[in-house]
């Protein structure tokens, strides 16, 4: 190709990038699906925050995970040995579960939680799922 032809070329591509940009208007296509401005922003910083820890996953898997590791095992050691007591009923009441939940109960409960919260769930995924390829 000729120095000409890969300008124009260039050129094109500019010109094709402007009319889109020009062309989208985000607020209009937010509401068209039934959106708002404030969820889209909503949406954008979930995205951040699920780039930032798939980024951060990636890089400090290891020592977050054998550190909560750690910290389980010596919990447990020292409850066995009734050295630390922990009221598990109070506990579970405090992280809003029923002291009658079981897993399926807790499943089903984070599955109504995605239902209702599609945009911020699908957002922080995308946004985890692209951090942690990068990191």
């Amino acid at each position: 190709m000729e120095t000409a032809e890969v300008t124009n070329l260039f050129t094109s591509v500019i010109e094709w990038v402007k009319e889109f940009w020009e062309g989208l208007d985000i607020k209009g296509w937010a509401q068209s699906i039934g959106g708002s401005s404030s969820e889209a922003v909503e949406a954008a910083v979930y995205f951040g925050s699920g780039f930032a820890v798939g980024f951060l996953f990636k890089k400090y898997f290891k020592f977050v995970f054998l550190s909560l590791l750690f910290a389980a095992v010596f919990i447990k050691v020292l409850e066995y040995n009734q050295v630390l007591t922990i009221d598990w009923e109070a506990f579970n009441s405090m992280l809003g579960f029923e002291s009658t939940a079981d897993v399926s109960t807790f499943i089903n409960s984070i599955f109504d939680w995605i239902k209702m919260n599609w945009i911020v769930f699908a957002s922080s995924f995308v946004g985890f799922l692209i951090g942690y390829k990068l990191g």
